[in-house]
């Protein structure tokens, strides 16, 4: 499908998975098709997601507003 992107953040903040599922939760709440793999060790959270319904913008804010610190950004 043309419309799934794949997203790295690198996301300071993160201990435990209790963050990993604030954050996890955080997405979900914007679209039902999306996945999302948070590793807490790395600091990275990778969204595959549907560009017609979410944007970049959406998902650095969610995890912003999850009280974590965006430090990059990578596309695949």
């Amino acid at each position: 499908m043309e419309n799934k992107k794949t997203v790295k953040f690198k996301v300071n903040g993160m201990h435990c998975n209790g963050c990993a599922n604030k954050i996890k939760n955080g997405i979900s709440s914007l679209s039902l098709e999306n996945q999302t793999d948070v590793n807490v060790e790395s600091g990275e959270v990778k969204v595959i997601f549907d560009s017609r319904q979410v944007s970049l913008v959406d998902l650095k804010t969610i995890i912003s507003q999850a009280g974590f610190s965006v430090e990059g950004v990578e596309v695949e």
